[in-house]
């Protein structure tokens, strides 16, 4: 079974693959908004081994926990990521029922950087932070708004 600090670690590399995209955010908005996404579902895993004892392994009963489990401001941001990640991804949005010919038609480069990469990962690091070890908290790489 998986650590709280092998999943820091995970969101670690992501944060630094996102740190890379960052740099061409204009270019790459689709890919700024998955490595966001998936440094989340590191961090959110580490929470859930730190606090529960074990993993939530896939997407939908992952932000079903979340929300499940009180965790509900963890819930709102890292809710907004998975979002935007399945447009990314699959160029359509569930909760609208909406397709989409570009990821830019949904958000803007600038809006992924400030509101993908600078609220809502930044929030759920936040949020995180109050709830991992101390050791993995200061191991913990952040995005800065």
């Amino acid at each position: 079974m998986s650590t709280e600090a092998d999943h820091i670690a995970l969101a670690n590399k992501n944060h630094a693959v996102l740190s890379h995209l960052l740099k061409d955010f204009e270019t790459f908005p689709e890919w700024v908004t998955v490595a966001a996404f998936y440094k989340a579902v590191q961090v959110v895993e580490a929470v859930f081994v730190k606090n529960q004892g074990r993993c939530c392994h896939g997407h939908q009963k992952r932000l079903e926990s979340l929300k499940r489990c009180g965790y509900r401001d963890l819930h709102k941001h890292y809710r907004a990521l998975w979002g935007a990640s399945s447009v990314a991804r699959y160029l359509y949005d569930t909760t609208q029922d909406k397709p989409y010919s570009c990821f830019t038609d949904y958000l803007t480069a600038d809006q992924v950087k400030k509101n993908i990469a600078e609220k809502r990962l930044h929030g759920v690091e936040c949020c995180a932070v109050g709830l991992l070890s101390e050791n993995c908290k200061k191991s913990l790489l952040r995005v800065r708004p």
